[in-house]
Formats: C-alpha cells, structure tokens, sequence
C-alpha cells in the first residue's frame, strides 16, 4: 500500500469539508420531461435552476416521494466533466457537474462499461455457404485487464430489485489507506455475471478485474447464404461494443443509473439549494414602511411582492429592485410580506417578513374622576387597529389595558402626576406616539380640627395638616340659612375667624387645595357657636322659702339660658336649658343670702355671667321666755325659725319709766343677757329676725321686770275736813288710800315695783 501525500491527505478533508457543507443546504428537485441532450439540460438547469441533480443515499428517497419519474432522465454525472478540455487532471466518474465529490453510485448492473484489454483477433468466414453462427455476446468468457476505478471513499454495497433479478454492488476503495475491490452480481433470470474490479490509484494495489457474463442459452442466428470464400472479420468483444468514451449517466424510473451518449435526448432531473431569504423593514410610520431584501441566487428577472392582511392579499407588485414602500397603511396593523424571487417564469421559496405598522396615538385622554389616591382616564380609541395599551404614571412602571380606560391607583393626596398612554401591537415590536396630561390628585382631608377662644365675634380654628401636598386651605364660615360670614384662603393650619355675628351658631368648614389654590379636597366641618352677649336687668324678688329672677334676653340669638343659686359662695341647684326671661326657686330657706347667676347660652357656649343676691324674707322666733332675772339683769331665750341655717337677730330692751332702749344685734344665737338694769324696773324685750339692715321679720316680745331692792318710806297724810269727824271717819281713810295708790298707780304703773300699805 502507498503512502498519501500531505497535499492528498488536504484535499480529502476540503472534499468532505465540502461534502458535509452541501449536505446542509436544503435542496429542491424539478423533472423536466422535455427531451434534451445532456450539455442542454445541464444548460437549461444552470440558467433556471442550479445544476444537474446530485444524487446521495439521502435524496434518492425525496426524489423517489416527491418527483413523478417516468423515464430515463439525466442527472448530474458524467464520465469526463472535462471531456473537451485538453487537461488530464479529472479522473473519469470522480465528480457531480456541481463539484460535488463522488460519494455514491447506484449502477445498474452491468454498468459502467470499461474498455476491454484483450488484443484484436479477425476470424474468416465463407463466403456462398451456408453455415450456423453462433453470437458469442451471450458466452461466457473471461477478461484479464487492469481498470482504475474513482469510487467513493467507503465500501458500498447497492441491492436493486428490478423485477428481472437482484442486482448487488460491493465498492471497497482505498485511495491510499486500503484496497478498493467491486463485485457486481447479477441475477436477470438468464445468468449470473460477476464483475471484481481492483482499483489501483497509484497509492494502493492492482489488482486484475474478472468478468464472467452468463446467459442462459447462446443467441443463434441464420446467415444468408455468401459466395465461397473466406473473408477476414474483426472480432470485436462485447465490452467494447458497449463502451462509450464519454458518456453520461441517465437515471432509470426506478432509480438504477446507465452509461448514455450524452447527444441522446432525454428528459432530465435539476436540483437547486432552496432559497431562504431575509426581508428587512425600516422607517416604519403608522401608514407606510420601508421594505428590503436580499437578492435572489441566478437571473432573477423580477420579485414579486405580496402583502397581505389576515391572509387576505391587499397588495401585489413586481419590481426589479430590492426595495418597496408600501403606503396607505393602516395605523396598528399587522401586515405579512412576501417577496418571491422569480427565476425563469417560477416563483423562488419566499423571503417572509410579519410587521405591524406603528399604531396612531390616543386623542383627548382626560380624567374622569380624580380622588386623594386614584385618577381614572379615559380617552378615544385611535384610527386604524390597537391591542392594547400601555399606561404609565411618572416614576411607574407601565401597566396594560385592553379598554379605553384604566384606574390607576396607590397615588399620593394633592400630588401632581404626568400620566401618559401609548398604543401597543401585539407582538410589542412598535409603539405609538406618547399622549400625556398632567393632573393633581384632590388634597386629602384635614383631621382634628377644633374651635377654641370663642368670644362675641370671632373663632379660633386649628386642624392638622392631610397626608400628601397641600399649598393652603379654604376656611369658610357660615350660618344655618347658608349666609356666608367669612371665606378666606390661608397657607398655615389654623385661623382666627373674626367678624361673626354674637350667639349665633356657626358651620365652619376648611378643606385642603393644591394646584396653586385651585384645586380642592374633600371639607372638614365643625359646628360651633360666638359666645352670645350677657343678660341685662337681673331682678331678683323673694318670700320665706322661695325666690324669684326676672332677666332682659342678651343680644344675638341665644338658644337658652343657664341659671345658677348659690349659698354664701356654695351651688345650691343649676337650672340649664332655660328657655323664659324667668327662673323660680322653691324650698329655700329663709333668711339666706341667695346669689342668682345668669348665662346665656349658645350650643355650648356661655356667655359672661350676671350674678345677683338676695335674702329671703326672715321668718320670726318664736317662745321667746325670761329664763333668769337679777336686781341689774334679765337673760332670755327663744327659738330659731323653721328652715334656717343661720341666723342673725336684732334683740331691743326698752324701759319706757326711764326712758331707755337698747337694741343689739346677736348672729346664731337663741339667748341673751342683758345686763346694767335698775332694780325693780320693768323691761320690754323684743327680738326679730333680721336679713339686712332694712330687711327683718315681725317681732317677738316679753316683757320682765328686775329683782327690787326694795326700801320702805312712810307717808303720813294730814286729814282737815270743814265737817266734824270726817278724816276720823273710816270711809273717809279708805278713800284717801285709794285716791293715793290710784295716783302711785299713774305715776309709777307697772314700770317700777312698787308697793303701797295702810297701817
């Protein structure tokens, strides 16, 4: 065995480099049925096709399933590729007309046929006689020769059934590695004819090539008679009858390949690498794109263009160029494109592109209800076609609605936000122009807001501020007819309201604003009232037990009035809801300092106090009694009044005989000892029940006198009468004694003790 050459060794692996290369490529077959020679169909095929077929174990089964072969036709092999050309360096059988190495052969047995080796041998035949021939192509005969064989680079073994017999092929090559040998057996019903070849590359071994054709019986034919004589004939052998110089090789109905002279005409197979394409788009609007692909393989004569819309064809042109716009899209729309090379009147595999034309832009987007927390949009759907939408709050991410509306929600009070909507395609690859607007969120609410330093005509309100922005509140005021008393707009939270009316109730409300006080949120309302103004003329009237105030209404519009009794500075009873200029109390003691205080009242709020007092009427004592008496004092004692705590009593003694009178006054006290009298001496007492200097009770009285010091003085009385024995006469001294105790009485009464006696 030789040795390859590093050169050879190269170009076996470029060959399969190539081999595998061309097996990658998806390839189509067309057969032609018009006849042609083999250099016509290779032609025909080059300018509309690529080549000739290239045939491999792969294809025969494609080619079998999708080509309707009814006859020999040429396929891409041929003996001598180079036949015409004065270069040697092509080995018969080594190639496809593509260049393709010979890696497969399918032969039909007996085929290729080879140049016999066998010298030239002439035979004489008789002439006039008549003589049995005998044809020597159906004899077995054996053939010693050497033949070089390019076959492929492995043993293969090919089986045909022809329906005659079974064909078997076994090719060994060795192109320097090894040793090629081929044995062809065939079975036609007739004979067996085996055929070994032994190929000798100049790297490997010779070996000598053995055929043995059998037939089944000798094929006799009856010659004319000839004229005596003998006449030499070449004997020319079988093999060489059927070789052909350079031949072509035709592929049977069946698939099994013959040697033909290549001037036959035939039907042929062409092939072509399918064409695959990329169409590419470019300045795509919203009614047009730009279109471009790549130039088909060959004499492209023109591209037809289809565009379609759901697979119904809108447009169809033919153009010579790599471009096309299409115009008068529809914005949003998804377009299938199509771009057919045309080779030769037939339409080459297309170069495909699906594109969406970039949709149209919404139109009047607005909000349609705005809150502290969600804005909900809404907006026109645009011309042409959308699926779907795309919305986005500044600093969010993009959230998808299918409708012409969205609630976008988790939004800060009184905010500002720049909303933008876009129209999308289904496949996301374009979208519209953006549509936005700008829209605060409504300011929330204030929380805890209190009245507080309510007077006659103004309020001070304070409140705290709501969650989110807020560039100032709106404080208004009014009353339950709706009259406005006030309405102003103040940055800081909180604000005197002044100028209201006094004792009136208010509504006060104060919402938040945003947007340069444009803007406004949801009201807080309290409701309150202006302190109203104080009574007047409080007039108080009593009896024992009981009192009575009497009051003038204050100003403004009081809902009632609260009345309160107090005990030297204690709450006795609170009257509230008052609604009459009077209030009566009952049960009261007597002889107390009642102090009356009067409010008037607006919802909760007073007005400043009016305060009166006044003592009821006192009631007198009663059981006054002399309990001790002396020369020079008297004590007494009596009781307290019914329902009094305490009192206070203005005690009078009075001695009308020595013109002298005394009054005291004694607080809580129910005796009293009055002391520096004159013995025997009457005395008057007298004591009331007082309240104030001009305010006292009836009086009770007792009158006692003294303890006497008493003293006897004698009185002697001188009797003169003009008549005799008058003074001695008993009568007469009776009478005088009266007449003087008469006059003692008069004189003295019952003022001083006194006593008269007759002796």
């Amino acid at each position: 065995m030789g040795e390859l050459s590093l050169k050879c060794k190269v170009s076996i692996l470029i060959s399969w480099a190539l081999v595998l290369t061309c097996s990658a490529a998806k390839q189509d077959y067309f057969f032609h049925s018009g006849n042609l020679t083999w250099e016509q169909a290779r032609n025909h095929c080059q300018v509309c096709y690529q080549d000739l077929a290239t045939l491999t174990p792969e294809n025969i089964q494609t080619i079998a399933k999708e080509q309707n072969i009814t006859s020999d036709c040429w396929i891409g092999l041929r003996k001598n590729l180079d036949y015409n050309s004065t270069s040697n360096s092509s080995m018969p059988w080594s190639r496809w007309a593509n260049g393709d190495p010979l890696l497969f052969q399918n032969w039909y047995p007996g085929w290729p046929v080879f140049r016999s080796s066998l010298p030239k041998r002439y035979c004489c035949t008789c002439q006039g006689t008549s003589q049995d021939a005998t044809s020597s192509t159906g004899l077995a005969e054996e053939t010693t020769g050497n033949t070089t064989n390019m076959s492929n680079f492995t043993d293969q073994t090919v089986t045909d059934s022809t329906g005659f017999g079974e064909s078997t092929q076994t090719v060994t090559d060795s192109t320097g590695f090894g040793e090629s040998t081929q044995t062809v057996t065939d079975s036609t019903g007739f004979g067996q004819s085996t055929q070994t070849v032994t190929d000798s590359t100049g790297f490997g071994e010779s070996t000598t090539q053995n055929i043995t054709p059998i037939t089944a019986a000798p094929t006799m034919t009856t010659q004319p008679p000839a004229e005596a004589g003998c006449v030499p004939i070449l004997d020319v052998s079988e093999s060489d009858t059927n070789f052909i110089e350079d031949s072509c090789v035709a592929m049977l109905s069946f698939g099994a390949w013959v040697e033909k002279n290549c001037w036959e005409l035939l039907p042929y197979l062409c092939y072509e690498d399918r064409f695959f394409g990329e169409v590419t788009m470019t300045d795509r609007t919203s009614d047009s794109a730009v279109l471009t692909w790549e130039p088909g393989p060959g004499d492209i004569s023109h591209y037809r263009v289809e565009v379609r819309v759901n697979k119904t064809l809108k447009t169809e042109i033919q153009t010579k160029n790599l471009t096309y716009k299409p115009v008068n899209l529809t914005g949003g729309t998804g377009y299938s494109v199509q771009v057919f090379p045309v080779k030769c009147g037939r339409d080459l595999n297309p170069q495909e592109l699906l594109f969406y034309t970039t949709p149209d832009k919404v139109s009047n987007l607005t909000a349609t209800d705005v809150t502290e927390t969600f804005v909900h949009l809404s907006w026109n759907r645009p011309a042409g076609n959308v699926d779907f939408y795309l919305i986005k709050v500044q600093g969010t991410d993009w959230e998808k609605s299918k409708t012409e509306s969205q609630r976008v929600d988790k939004l800060t009070p009184g905010t500002r936000y720049i909303f933008t909507v876009i129209s999308g395609v289904l496949d996301g690859s374009t979208w519209s122009e953006e549509t936005s607007i700008n829209i605060y969120t409504k300011p929330g609410k204030v929380s805890n807001l209190t009245v507080s330093n309510n007077t006659m005509n103004s309020l001070q309100l304070k409140w705290d501020p709501p969650e989110g922005e807020v560039t100032g509140y709106r404080v208004v005021a009014l009353n339950d007819s709706n009259h406005v008393f006030y309405n102003e707009t103040e940055e800081t939270p909180e604000k005197k309201v002044i100028g209201l009316p006094m004792g009136t109730k208010i509504t006060l409300r104060v919402s938040a604003l945003t947007d340069g006080m444009n803007l406004e949120g949801d009201t807080t309302t309290v409701v309150n009232y202006t302190a109203p103004g104080p009574i007047s003329n409080l007039v108080l009237t009593s009896t024992y037990n009981s009192l009575t105030a009497k009051w003038d209404p204050s100003e403004g519009n009081p809902s009632s009035y609260t009345v309160k009794l107090q005990l030297d500075g204690t709450l006795v009873t609170t009257a509230n809801s008052v609604t009459e200029l009077m209030k009566h109390f009952d049960g009261l003691m007597n002889a107390a300092n009642y102090t009356v205080i009067v409010y008037a009242i607006s919802g909760h709020i007073k007005s400043s106090p009016v305060a009166d007092s006044k003592f009821t009427k006192p009631s007198p004592p009663t059981d006054l009694i002399v309990t001790d008496t002396s020369k020079n004092q008297i004590t007494f004692q009596w009781k307290a009044p019914v329902n009094i705590s305490k009192a206070t009593y203005s005690v009078k003694i009075n001695s009308s005989f020595w013109n002298y009178s005394k009054v005291e006054t004694l607080y809580n006290k129910t005796s009293h000892t009055s002391e520096g009298l004159i013995s025997g001496t009457k005395y008057d007492f007298e004591v009331r029940t007082i309240t104030t200097p001009e305010e006292s009770s009836e009086p009770v009285t007792v009158s006692n006198c003294t303890e006497p010091d008493k003293r006897e003085i004698g009185l002697s009385m001188l009797c003169s009468s003009a008549e005799i024995l008058l003074c001695d006469n008993n009568t007469t001294r009776t009478s005088v004694f009266e007449q003087l105790k008469a006059h003692f009485n008069n004189l003295l009464g019952d003022n001083i003790f006194w006593e008269l006696e007759e002796n």
